[in-house]
């Protein structure tokens, strides 16, 4: 009886432990967890959709514009890729193409989304401009959509 005693009480202690290291490594994991952010950063994937998120990140009418390019091409059914011109001075190139962009689709050379410039268009009046970007003169369009320093335009023919 008492061999069986000492064999249960061993066994016992090695399961405290078992427990104990258990215990450490999840404290471990949520302690790291809590530095990286990441029960926050699990509520704003659960609470926000991917558009809300990503128009948070790169903006609507500002930086990437991420919103205005969703709203056009969501608005108007658009499959075919626009070209889109981005004057921010904090970007090295025009980084809001990728946004929409398909690459085996056509490109349509009679639109055109301009970003966070309003030096480049000169209005002739309410819903046409003449667009002049980079000294690179496009031609004169007609507005589709202005919001703020953002424009959808189509090629007036």
């Amino acid at each position: 009886m008492q061999y069986d005693k000492k064999i249960f009480i061993s066994m016992i202690l090695k399961n405290i432990y078992k427990n104990k290291k258990n215990i450490y490594l999840i404290i471990i994991f949520l302690f790291i967890m809590h530095l990286n952010d990441s029960f926050h950063n699990l509520y704003i994937i659960s609470k926000f959709n991917i558009t809300e998120r990503l128009t948070k990140s790169y903006g609507y009418c500002k930086n990437a514009s991420y919103g205005f390019i969703n709203d056009i091409y969501e608005k108007n059914l658009i499959d075919e890729n626009i070209e889109i011109l981005n004057d921010n001075p904090n970007f090295t190139f025009n980084n809001s193409i990728w946004f929409k962009f398909k690459p085996n689709n056509k490109k349509n050379k009679k639109k055109i989304i301009l970003l966070n410039n309003k030096n480049s268009v000169d209005f002739i009046n309410e819903n046409k401009v003449k667009l002049i970007f980079k000294e690179k003169e496009y031609g004169i369009y007609k507005v589709l959509k202005k919001e703020n320093n953002c424009f959808y335009l189509e090629k007036n023919d």
